[in-house]
């Protein structure tokens, strides 16, 4: 395990404690982990990693952005994932994306069930399709939906370890 794998471990291993206390993913993290991966990968591959590492964050970024503008989720989980791509590059990113939305849905179905509010929840979502004729009855399904919130950072951290172990189309950081 090189130096890579070490700090995205314990970056990955503090922002799964934060948000399971305090539903923060604090930048204080962040911004650190996103620096020391762009340093990183600069020094092993000069220009060509600097690269590849820019163009993970950006992808890492850009999954995860219309999630949060809709409200899905927190700024956190975002710049969490852009802080793997910048580790790992666009393939690691997508695997460690696909992966930890996998774990994020099962998460979400178990919590539902355990509440026992997947029943309201379905009907909700089958109001999506009448959205265009009661959009105010839609509006009450998305508010009711939200208090079903869980730390998503944990299904990225999750997501990203299984990427270590399991990549996708023989691809690993």
């Amino acid at each position: 395990m090189g130096v890579n794998e070490l700090t995205l471990g314990l970056t990955l291993g503090i922002a799964a404690f934060t948000d399971w206390r305090e539903h923060k993913i604090y930048n204080k993290l962040l911004l650190p982990a996103f620096t020391i991966a762009l340093l990183l990968n600069t020094l092993q591959d000069g220009v060509s990693g600097l690269t590849s590492s820019l163009l993970g964050a950006v992808m890492g970024f850009a999954l995860l952005l219309i999630p949060y503008l809709m409200g899905g989720m927190g700024a956190g989980d975002v710049k969490l994932l852009a802080v793997i791509g910048a580790f790992g590059g666009i393939m690691f990113v997508l695997t460690s994306f696909l992966y930890g939305a996998v774990i994020g849905g099962v998460i979400s179905l178990y919590l539902l069930v355990r509440r026992q509010t997947l029943g309201n929840t379905l009907k909700y979502f089958l109001l999506f399709f009448l959205i265009l004729r009661k959009p105010q009855q839609f509006s009450n399904a998305i508010n009711n939906t939200n208090k079903e919130k869980f730390p998503y950072g944990i299904a990225i951290v999750i997501g990203t370890f299984i990427a270590f172990f399991l990549p996708l189309g023989g691809w690993s950081l």
